[in-house]
């Protein structure tokens, strides 16, 4: 539940029409934590209430039910109304009562319990997603969904999608399908039988021995194996079976494992036994842990021939079930050997920005992906051999930065005391795959667009939010710019900042702060956000997005904790967690856009190095610091340690702070750390997110505004009148938010007059407040606007 402290006790599946009993017995294979309201059958997980409370409290511990998972509690024949009659509820659903509260009912937005039929028809593009089937609604096709659920939930999706599905179709998953029941009979033999009943084990046992030359009855199942690992004649169809969803067949990799017959060459069909892929996952283990104590040249070599030898195994069965996690890393890996062999470099900070965009970043993905790709038993091989690739090329890298800033010093002040130009900024239409010019544009606003701070936002991470943003349709161009330096938060983020101009830099100070020139106020979040709004730009939280931003307007964002996991997390774990991060910030911007932002532009404030292992350490003697960072530190009074380390601070070019050589740190040997001057810190992404435009060039319905005109409310009916400029839009009533959930009966299309009539489904939500949204045929929001039941017409 959204804005809940702690996880609910349990989750309450309440079946009135005992609609999904067919389900059980698939469903208690699948779900272990699945508890099930009857008579006492502990070994079916069954029981009655006080037993089901007794379970959920720790009082009885039941073996294969996972200690950490929330319980889930199938109540049949059960409505939740009973459960809410207080002295009215029958005495023995009285222990499950208060589960009402401690717990949580899985049901439908609406409030009521899910049906067979409603969830089945749930459209897939919806969240959460469902299955979108099209399925009759006659009373002859719902006898046979019901009668076939068992079936129907273990059939792939998307044999049952594209088509009318009727009461044939159910039928027909109820008999005989020789594959599927083949597979299921040797993965799980006596569960199978027991499904089946007498009369369908015959037909099946017919329909083997027929079409198969098997009887599951006589015959073991170690034979039936070993003739699917063969493939011949209609075992081949078995196999193909098989390999398009394995994880519908718990228990056929074991008896693979067991059915090779020992002391045989096996030289064709390696792929169809486990066991041998096994023998593989673990000869690359050994020659990985080998890797680090090679010449690089050497190492390179190892590793690439690895990926020669097993990169087939990925489009083996097995890597589907999890069991070829080395075989995935080697991809990963062999582009961090490749990418590696040649350091980044050039003349100027801008050269040396030049080729880390050309190529120079794809190493810093590759090691991030490989580190991700390792799992528990492999995390410290796969570590050692990318620190293996990735320290001296990236110490290289840095030392060929800190040199050229020594004859080319990055700009140090839109702000500083002489008020000199802005750092320069390195523009690159990656897109289109050419670096372009150098730009100094100060980050500010177009009108209409927004700006999207991610703390922490790489360059390597920008360049992959920029594809994943791509593969959702969407318009990104991704630039580059110099962070200011050092690449911490308190002096970084003010230098993106569309109030950057309005800063300068006092003392250096313990924490690198600069300070509005006016006031003197440091500028921390509070001070830079009453500066920015103080421009006429809004500022806006997760909770509330303005309703069609009008002409004229900026606005300014944060999300994203990519640097809070990089402090927290060791880096594999952070690797792991970059995905959802990426994720979260392709919601916000689409948030925006839907909002009616014609522009999100995402600005970073630095980046980072991440080595597993530790990056290396020097000292500088406490008594020479005021304070002392992981990559910088304030020198105190008129120490001064080697001329080296010194560089000019961003916000006065007067005051110097200490930055240690190469990748260095001056305090621990953390894996993920930023504040000195390395190409992965100082070059930070600056990306523009549009709508893609047309075939013709134009942005379609986005240049055209949707409007709410009026909205007036007779008793449980909402009356809207829209202005959109495309056809096939409809209207709905959420709960809360733009994206929470309908409470209409049903959206509406929006008629020709640019009218539609929502009612709602029930008065549940009579007094919440509610959103009117609009959407497009393709489900995108154009226009959404607040409302209650009972507003006067406006």
């Amino acid at each position: 539940t959204p804005g809940s402290l702690a996880p609910p006790a349990a989750i309450l599946w309440t079946d009135p029409g005992q609609e999904w009993l067919g389900l059980l017995p698939a469903a208690r294979r699948q779900i272990p934590e699945l508890l099930v309201l009857g008579d006492y059958r502990p070994a079916d997980r069954t029981g009655p209430a006080i037993w089901l409370r007794c379970v959920i409290d720790g009082s009885i511990c039941l073996p294969n039910v996972p200690g950490d998972s929330t319980p889930i509690i199938y109540v049949p024949g059960i409505d939740p109304g009973q459960l809410r009659a207080g002295e009215e509820c029958p005495e023995t659903l009285r222990p499950l009562v208060e589960l009402m509260y401690r717990g949580v009912l899985w049901h439908h937005e609406n409030g009521r319990d899910w049906s067979v039929r409603a969830f089945l028809t749930r459209p897939s593009s919806k969240s959460p997603a469902g299955p979108g089937l099209d399925i009759a609604r006659d009373a002859e096709t719902g006898a046979a969904l019901l009668r076939a659920i068992g079936e129907v939930a273990q059939t792939p999706v998307d044999e049952l999608r594209g088509r009318r599905l009727d009461a044939n179709d159910f039928n027909r998953l109820v008999g005989v399908n020789l594959t599927r029941d083949i597979l299921r009979w040797m993965g799980e033999a006596r569960a199978t039988r027991e499904e089946m009943g007498e009369k369908r084990w015959d037909a099946f046992r017919d329909e083997a021995r027929r079409e198969l030359g098997f009887d599951p009855e006589t015959e073991a199942d170690v034979e039936a194996a070993a003739r699917l690992a063969k493939g011949n004649g209609r075992w081949g169809d078995v196999w193909v079976r098989f390999t398009e969803a394995p994880r519908q067949f718990p228990g056929l990799a074991e008896l693979l494992g067991r059915s090779r017959p020992m002391g045989v060459l096996i030289l064709e069909g390696r792929d169809r036994w486990p066991d041998l892929n096994d023998e593989d996952e673990a000869s690359v283990r050994v020659a990985l842990a080998e890797v680090p104590s090679l010449p690089q040249p050497d190492a390179r070599r190892k590793v690439q021939q690895l990926e020669t030898d097993h990169r087939d195994r990925r489009e083996w069965v097995w890597a589907k079930l999890g069991r070829s996690p080395l075989a995935q890393v080697l991809r990963p890996l062999t582009r961090l050997a490749s990418a590696t062999e040649k350091s980044i470099g050039g003349a100027s900070p801008d050269d040396i920005a030049r080729v880390y965009a050309d190529r120079g970043w794809q190493a810093d993905r590759s090691a991030r992906e490989a580190l991700a790709l390792a799992t528990a038993d492999h995390e410290q091989v796969i570590a050692k051999a990318v620190r293996h690739f990735l320290e001296s090329w990236l110490s290289q890298s840095a030392l060929a930065l800190q040199d050229a800033l020594r004859n080319h010093p990055l700009s140090t002040g839109r702000m500083g005391a002489s008020g000199v130009a802005p750092p320069t900024a390195v523009a690159a239409t990656e897109a289109q795959g050419t670096i372009a010019a150098p730009s100094t544009d100060p980050v500010k606003a177009a009108e209409q667009e927004c700006l999207l701070f991610v703390d922490g936002l790489r360059y390597e991470i920008g360049r992959c939010l920029a594809d994943r943003l791509e593969e959702r349709g969407l318009k990104a161009t991704v630039h580059s710019r110099w962070a200011a330096i050092p690449t911490v938060t308190a002096t970084a983020k003010p230098a993106v900042t569309p109030v950057a101009g309005d800063m300068a830099g006092d003392n250096l100070g313990a924490d690198f702060l600069p300070v509005f020139r006016g006031t003197r106020r440091p500028a921390r979040a509070t001070a830079l956000r009453d500066a920015m709004t103080s421009r006429g730009y809004a500022i806006i939280g997760d909770d509330v997005l303005p309703l069609g931003p009008p002409p004229g307007m900026r606005g300014w964002r944060e999300t994203g904790k990519i640097d809070h996991h990089g402090h927290h997390h060791g880096a594999v774990d952070f690797a792991r967690l970059i995905d959802g991060e990426l994720d979260r910030v392709g919601r916000r911007v689409k948030e925006l856009l839907d909002a009616g932002w014609r522009t999100v532009r995402i600005v970073t404030d630095h980046g980072w190095l991440l080595l597993p292992g530790g990056l290396p350490m020097i000292t500088l003697p406490r008594h020479l610091t005021a304070s002392k960072w992981a990559r910088c530190a304030v020198l105190a009074g008129e120490s001064r340690p080697d001329a080296h380390l010194l560089h000019p601070w961003h916000w006065n070019a007067n005051a110097h702070f200490a930055s240690p050589p190469g990748i260095a740190c001056f305090s621990q040997r953390p894996e993920y750390a930023h504040g000195g001057l390395s190409v992965q810190e100082c070059l930070i992404p600056d990306i523009r997110v549009t709508r893609s435009t047309g075939a013709d060039g134009s942005m379609g319905y986005d240049d055209a505004r949707t409007v709410v005109r009026s909205v007036n409310w007779v008793r449980m009916r909402c009356n809207i009148e829209v202005e959109v400029p495309v056809t096939g839009a409809t209207a709905d009533l959420r709960l809360g938010t733009a994206s929470g959930s309908s409470v209409a009966s049903t959206p509406k299309a929006i008629d020709a007059d640019g009218c539609a009539s929502l009612i709602m489904a029930d008065d549940t939500h009579a007094d919440a407040a509610l959103f009117i949204v609009v959407s497009g045929p393709d489900g995108r929001i154009l226009a959404q606007r607040a409302t209650r039941k009972g507003d006067p017409a406006a």
